[in-house]
């Protein structure tokens, strides 16, 4: 079992909640141990928000992270891939950390099989900012994770979790992570809700499709994508 879910660091719990719930997203039945962290699903995928103290370097900034069904499985199978694992009790119990060849560090932990969210057209898609694309590729490869795009030019490779959510390798100077949507439809469709929580927002016209660009309330801009089809398999959904 694999399936994205980015950990993105707010210093306004509430406000980054109603921005998740404009776009489409809802609340996880399975609460978090604590109220410093809130999980919400997408209908592929999930995000977590974590409460952070205002003006602290954590603010605004995301983790690429991921939920498998059992953390030990998970870390042999991977390493047995060829990706180097460690276990740790970092979080909230047991978790995997893998640590990339561009020196990204990310968490997997343990996450139900079937979340019981409601379906939804939109799509989690983790931004993996990376110096080396080919070897971010090979390492969501080795999490089990299926390739969906390939860049003729190598400059973006993305890939589908089997239990919910994309990740796109992205070259770029420096490793890091964002977060995007892929949206089933016209993105004109969310205007009205995104509009009516307060957030400043866009439509934009682009050769692949439209695209709905939005401040969220951790300082970056969100960008939900008109999904596309898979190179490699053409009726994938």
């Amino acid at each position: 079992m694999l399936r994205v879910r980015p950990l993105v660091y707010t210093a306004d719990l509430a406000r980054g909640t109603r921005f998740l719930t404009a776009l489409g997203l809802t609340p996880a039945r399975d609460r978090e141990p604590d109220d410093s962290c809130a999980v919400f699903d997408a209908g592929s995928g999930r995000v977590a928000l974590h409460a952070c103290t205002p003006g602290s370097e954590e603010h605004g900034t995301t983790a690429l992270a991921f939920e498998v069904g059992d953390v030990h499985e998970f870390a042999r199978r991977t390493a047995e891939a060829g990706t180097a694992v460690e276990l740790t009790a970092e979080g909230h119990g047991p978790a995997a950390r893998i640590t990339a060849p561009d020196g990204l560090s990310f968490l997997a932990h343990a996450g139900p099989r079937d979340t019981g969210a409601p379906a939804s057209p939109l799509a989690v898609l983790a931004l993996w900012y990376t110096t080396d694309d080919a070897a971010a590729a090979r390492v969501l490869a080795d999490l089990g994770a299926k390739p969906r795009i390939g860049s003729p030019a190598g400059t973006l490779h993305a890939f589908r979790a089997k239990n919910g959510g994309l990740v796109a390798a992205i070259t770029g100077p420096a490793a890091g992570c964002g977060l995007a949507f892929d949206y089933e439809g016209d993105v004109r469709d969310l205007v009205p809700r995104v509009s009516g929580a307060g957030f400043d927002h866009d439509v934009v016209e682009e050769s692949h499709g439209r695209s709905l660009r939005t401040a969220a309330p951790w300082g970056a801009e969100v960008v939900v994508h008109e999904a596309q089809r898979d190179v490699e398999n053409p009726t994938a959904p």
